[in-house]
This record gives C-alpha cells, structure tokens and sequence, in this order.
C-alpha cells in the first residue's frame, strides 16, 4: 500500500473564529475533495483524490496540478489501494471561502482531465 502525501506548510496556526468547508469536483474518471478548515488568515484542510474506475489498480505517470500550480504532486508509478491525500496548511495567507473555485488539472496514462472543486 503507498499512501502518498505532500504538505506545503508555510505555518500552523488556527483560530477560535474557524470555519468548515467541504469544496468538491469530479470529471469522468476522477473524484476530488477539499475539506478545510480556514479563518481570515489561516487555514488547514486535506485533498482527497479517488479513480472513480474500480477496475483500475495502478496509474503511470501521475500529475496532480492544484489551483494553478498551488500544489503539484508527481508519481512515476502509483498503487490504488485508497485515496491520494495531500495536505493544505498556510498561516498569514489569503484563504479559501465559499465563493472559491479550485482548478484541478489530473495527468495519467497518457490522459489529461480537469475539473473543478467547488463548495456545495
């Protein structure tokens, strides 16, 4: 199993004023999620990524492009046992709200898909 997990942290730090979003997106072979957890200057929340495809177990040459190049991970070779999970933390940035729409651009045997996360 390989669990593959990428934080860009420039800090951590939350508030008593926090708020729960859940943003979400899928194209025709992929499934995302954001749940975060923000205030006016911070936040801290998980990508969640899943192959809505069942059959397929493995994927080559794996590109994951988050908010224009906010978060990139790049795989080789990766197992789909369970969700691709990264990490979003931040403390003294601009942050995420409801009205937020996060482009997401997924590369993968040989495919490119894009699609948005939105909160519902």
């Amino acid at each position: 199993m390989v669990v593959l997990s990428l934080v860009f942290i420039t800090a951590c730090a939350q508030g008593s004023g926090d708020a729960f979003i859940t943003y979400e997106g899928k194209s025709s072979n992929w499934k995302g999620q954001l749940q975060l957890s923000r205030d006016d200057s911070s936040m801290n929340g998980t990508y969640s990524f899943r192959l809505l495809n069942g059959e397929i177990t493995e994927v080559e040459n794996f590109t994951l492009n988050i908010n224009e190049g906010g978060t990139i991970l790049n795989e080789e070779k990766i197992l789909l046992d369970r969700s691709i999970e990264t990490s979003i933390q931040c403390s003294g940035c601009m942050t995420f709200n409801e009205d937020t729409i996060i482009p997401v651009v997924i590369r993968w045997n040989g495919k490119t898909e894009t699609f948005n996360l939105k909160a519902p």
